[in-house]
C-alpha cells in the first residue's frame, strides 16, 4: 500500500448491517465507546451513507434489528468508536499511514449465512457495492511533474483546514485525495536539496454532491 496509493478500500462482514468509519478507537484510556472522529470525518461520513443508503435494507426503518441497537435510525453508519472501540484496526492504520480511506461494512445480520441464502445476500449488496466504488472518482487528482517534467514521487499534498496529508506515489507521481468544501490545496515537493510549494485556490463553496444514484441491472 506504500508502493500503490490506493484511495478507497473496504471490508466486508457479517453479523450486522451498518457501515463505520474510523477511527475505530476511542482516545480517552479507559472509554469503552466514544466519538473519535478523523480530521476528513464529513468525507467518511458521506462514503458510508454512499453505501448504506443504496444497500437494500440498511437504511430501512421497518425491518427488525439485527441485534439490540437499530442502526436504521443513524441512516445505517456510525463511528468504529461510537459503536465500541477497536485497537489496532486495518481502516485506522490505512488512514494514519496510507492513502486508502478504509471503512467496514456489516452488510448482513447473519455472520455465516446459509449457500441457499447468498443469492439474496448479493442482491442486497450489488447496488451498494458498485456505487461505493465509484466514489473513487469523487475529490481532487493529478500527476506531480518538475520543470522538465519528470514525475515527482512522494511528493506531499496538503489541503487547509484538514490535518491530514496524502503523498503521491513511489512508483508514479500520480495522487489522489478525497476533499470537500475546501478552498487551499497545498502541493509541496523535495527535489534535491530545494523545496517547492504551489498554492491552488479551489471554488470555496463547492455545490453539495448529489445523492448516490441507483443503476438498473439486466439479468444476463
Amino acid at each position: 500500500m506504500e508502493k500503490i496509493p490506493f484511495v478507497l478500500g473496504g471490508n466486508l462482514q457479517g453479523g450486522e448491517l451498518v457501515v463505520t468509519f474510523p477511527y475505530d478507537r476511542t482516545r480517552p484510556q479507559g472509554e469503552v465507546r466514544a466519538a473519535s472522529p478523523t480530521p476528513d470525518d464529513h468525507v467518511f461520513r458521506w462514503l458510508a451513507f454512499s453505501y448504506a443508503s443504496t444497500h437494500r435494507l440498511m437504511t430501512d426503518a421497518s425491518r427488525r434489528a439485527c441485534h439490540t441497537q437499530d442502526f436504521a435510525k443513524e441512516d445505517g453508519t456510525i463511528n468504529g468508536a461510537s459503536w465500541h472501540t477497536a485497537a489496532g484496526s486495518m481502516n485506522d492504520f490505512s488512514y494514519l499511514h496510507t492513502n486508502c480511506f478504509e471503512l467496514s461494512m456489516y452488510v448482513g445480520c447473519d455472520k455465516f449465512p446459509h449457500e441457499s441464502e447468498l443469492p439474496e445476500e448479493w442482491e442486497n449488496n450489488r447496488e451498494s457495492l458498485i456505487v461505493f466504488m465509484e466514489q473513487v472518482h469523487r475529490g481532487i487528482k493529478g500527476v506531480i511533474r518538475d520543470l522538465q517534467g519528470r514525475g515527482i514521487a512522494n511528493a506531499i499534498i496538503s489541503v487547509e483546514g484538514i490535518n491530514h496529508d496524502v503523498r503521491s506515489g513511489t512508483k508514479t507521481p500520480q495522487y489522489s485525495a478525497h476533499v470537500c468544501g475546501v478552498s487551499h490545496l497545498n502541493q509541496c515537493a523535495q527535489l534535491e536539496e530545494l523545496s517547492y510549494t504551489h498554492t491552488y485556490i479551489l471554488n470555496p463553496n463547492p455545490p453539495s454532491p448529489p445523492p448516490p444514484h441507483t443503476h438498473t441491472h439486466q439479468n444476463i
